[in-house]
């Protein structure tokens, strides 16, 4: 941290986006803030992660950065308290309105008020240090699902960082509910393409005609067009259809796609597809083409069940269940030695997904500080008589009932979630005996 002369200690920390040299800087420098400057959003973005939770100041005066990626950048930062600067001006634009309202505390138009200014960011700074107090362990959320110090999350964050730099497709492969989603999303992150759209595909819904469908609510862009600069992310490459398929490698081979209209648009973006099968899987059992396989395979990441991280499991939990308890307003602030004994212990073969089920169920039923192990609705240790498939076929069993009660029993949806097929899903739940009743329709 920068320290000003003639001041024993830094007040607080300050990350500065943008700007040119106004002279509230130095009343700030003055009072004894360490003000950090970034005119680059992905050095900002690692200088946060580094921080913690800070204040932060968005000047909009000038510009520095896309309105979308300086949104894109706070929105990944909530430990941040965002104040703007702003022209009177620019007030008249929604844009800049809808981003203040949306993301920011305040904001001050030019000329700024330096002493309002000060007394402001003064007021913020106890607000941070009373959070603190009440949140001593709210941690970053720009790494949620890669926290751990086990060897396998270790090393699953040194291919993160070294895939990252490398502009080429990536095939992330791993268990259902594993945080594949996450992992593209931290390697979207870390690479120069930060700054642009991650756009996530259901290649399940995709038609014929996806390459003119619309995936953001813009109207005429597809999603091809909307990742344009960024990434786009293929969810279980799998349920794309083999025509699909043959699409996607003519679009790697050439980078460009022919809209229905007729007209040929160059696209410049980097293509992560996820799966939960094998390579040997992949390619015995025909669910994906050769071709398309060895073009998506130029780098590959596999991300570790839940089960392989070890007592890193308890850091992820407690991890979640401050962002919970923070969000529903909870008194819960620590979690239980018996608590995290049992989350160890148990198989959790709906892996992160399934955890976070249960630490966001357990939120909402503790009334206490401590989380406790009866919150977790859990099986304890079981009878060394019970049998490994009776093992194997309750924490099935809870699974799926965590995945429906996710979707509101949607079968459809629970189904995508777990990405299964519809049959495979009915037969799961004929196997579990948790078959809906059928309806009653009155007869006439």
């Amino acid at each position: 941290m920068k320290r000003t002369k003639g001041n024993s200690s830094v007040l607080g920390t300050l990350v500065i986006l943008g700007g040119g040299a106004p002279t509230w800087i130095k009343v700030l420098e003055k009072a004894g803030w360490a003000c950090h400057r970034c005119y680059d959003l992905r050095a900002a973005e690692s200088l946060m992660l580094e921080i913690g939770p800070c204040i932060g100041v968005v000047d909009l005066t000038r510009d520095d950065f896309s309105l979308q990626g300086v949104a894109g950048l706070v929105n990944r930062n909530k430990q941040v308290r965002w104040l703007a600067l702003v022209q009177e001006r620019q007030l008249n634009h929604d844009s800049i309105c809808q981003f203040i309202v949306n993301f920011c505390i305040d904001y001050f138009t030019d000329p700024v008020p330096e002493a309002q200014l000060l007394g402001t960011i003064g007021h913020q700074l106890g607000m941070l240090q009373l959070e603190h107090r009440v949140w001593p362990q709210l941690g970053v959320f720009g790494q949620s699902g890669l926290q751990g110090e086990q060897a396998a999350m270790k090393k699953l964050r040194h291919h993160v960082k070294r895939i990252a730099m490398a502009d080429v497709p990536v095939l992330v492969q791993g268990e259902i509910g594993t945080g594949k989603e996450l992992v593209a999303q931290a390697i979207h992150q870390a690479s120069t393409r930060g700054k642009g759209a991650f756009v996530s595909v259901n290649c399940e819904a995709l038609t014929e005609s996806w390459m003119a469908e619309l995936a953001t609510g813009k109207p005429a862009e597809c999603c091809l067009a909307a990742a344009d600069g960024g990434v786009l992310f293929f969810d279980e490459i799998t349920q794309l259809d083999l025509e699909r398929q043959q699409e996607l490698v003519r679009l790697l081979q050439v980078e460009a796609f022919t809209m229905v209209s007729g007209r040929k648009v160059s696209v410049d973006t980097r293509v992560i597809v996820s799966t939960r099968y094998s390579q040997e899987e992949l390619l015995e059992s025909g669910l994906i083409s050769e071709e398309l396989y060895f073009r998506l395979n130029a780098l590959g990441v596999m991300v570790p069940a839940l089960r392989e991280r070890g007592e890193d499991i308890v850091l992820l939990a407690e991890f979640f269940m401050l962002k919970f308890a923070r969000q529903y307003n909870s008194p819960v602030k620590q979690l239980s030695s018996e608590a995290g004994q049992l989350l160890v212990s148990y198989s959790w073969p709906g892996n992160v997904r399934e955890l976070i089920g249960h630490i966001k169920r357990a939120i909402l039923l503790a009334d206490d500080k401590v989380l406790q192990a009866d919150h977790l609705d859990l099986p304890r240790v079981m009878d060394d008589k019970q049998s490994l498939k009776k093992i194997r076929a309750d924490s099935e069993r809870g699974a799926i009932l965590t995945v429906l009660e996710n979707n509101k029993g949607q079968i459809s949806a629970a189904a995508r979630e777990l990405g299964v097929s519809r049959a495979t899903m009915y037969r799961l739940l004929n196997k579990h005996d948790l078959v809906p009743p059928p309806k009653h329709f009155r007869q006439s």
